[in-house]
């Protein structure tokens, strides 16, 4: 049984906040991370698209960690963002990626590492939704098979892949900054066709948004843009989480 596995078991559904070391430095990352700490998350995650630099990943793992006591997990984009002082990472492919680096080359790399450095890791199928006009940041730096906010069937397909695969969860991602978020009838319908917890992000900026995916089938939440932007909306959005279970 993996952390997500144990977390839900305890907590029936659950919040992650998602620290992008590019936004603010070691120790404003910690005093964030504290923060979301009293509010209820169930863990720290931290990466972002354009992250690559392993000594400022460590020394936000470092300074998150000297403030709280939660798991902390690596989002990774590269096996350039692994760092030793890690407990977790996400150890996942992008499946609608059009980029074989993204699949199995940054996996390939990043696997030494994750051993040689008993960092636990969760096996993850992530896929990214374009739910926006505008391209997110993640669209602009990678080459994607597109899934659209109507496109349900083809996300169902790729989902449905991940639990095949034998991975232990799947992130449905808007990605940073998304207009709108993943729309409520995909997340029914993902989590209609496969068993595996379903964790969604990007656009989510209100308790009452995040109560919604969460009725509809999701089992976390994460939240990254809000975190930096309106840290006034976390305490409404993990509280809501938390009561829907």
């Amino acid at each position: 049984m993996n952390l997500i596995h144990k977390l839900l078991q305890k907590n029936k559904k659950i919040h992650f906040s998602l620290i992008d070391p590019d936004t603010q430095d070691p120790k404003e990352a910690g005093r964030i991370a504290k923060v979301c700490e009293d509010y209820g998350t169930n863990a720290i995650m931290v990466g972002g698209t354009t992250i690559s630099n392993r000594k400022i990943i460590y020394d936000t793992v470092d300074a998150i960690k000297k403030n709280v006591k939660l798991p902390v997990i690596l989002f990774p984009n590269s096996a350039n963002s692994i760092s030793e002082n890690l407990d977790y990472i996400f150890f996942m492919m992008l499946l609608n990626s059009k980029e074989m680096k993204y699949i199995t080359g940054e996996q390939f790399k990043g696997a030494p590492l994750v051993k040689k450095w008993g960092i636990e890791p969760i096996s993850m199928g992530y896929i990214i939704i374009s739910t926006s006009k505008k391209p997110t940041t993640v669209e602009k730096h990678v080459k994607l098979d597109k899934i659209h906010s109507n496109d349900i069937n083809k996300a169902v397909d790729y989902a449905c892949r991940v639990e095949l695969l034998g991975m232990s969860c799947i992130y449905l991602d808007a990605g940073s900054g998304a207009e709108k978020p993943i729309s409520n009838e995909m997340i029914e319908a993902v989590d209609n066709a496969i068993d595996i917890p379903i964790i969604i992000g990007g656009g989510i900026r209100n308790g009452d948004t995040a109560k919604e995916k969460i009725d509809v089938g999701a089992d976390a939440i994460v939240t990254g843009t809000v975190i930096e932007k309106n840290m006034e909306n976390i305490e409404d959005i993990i509280k809501k989480i938390h009561n829907s279970s």
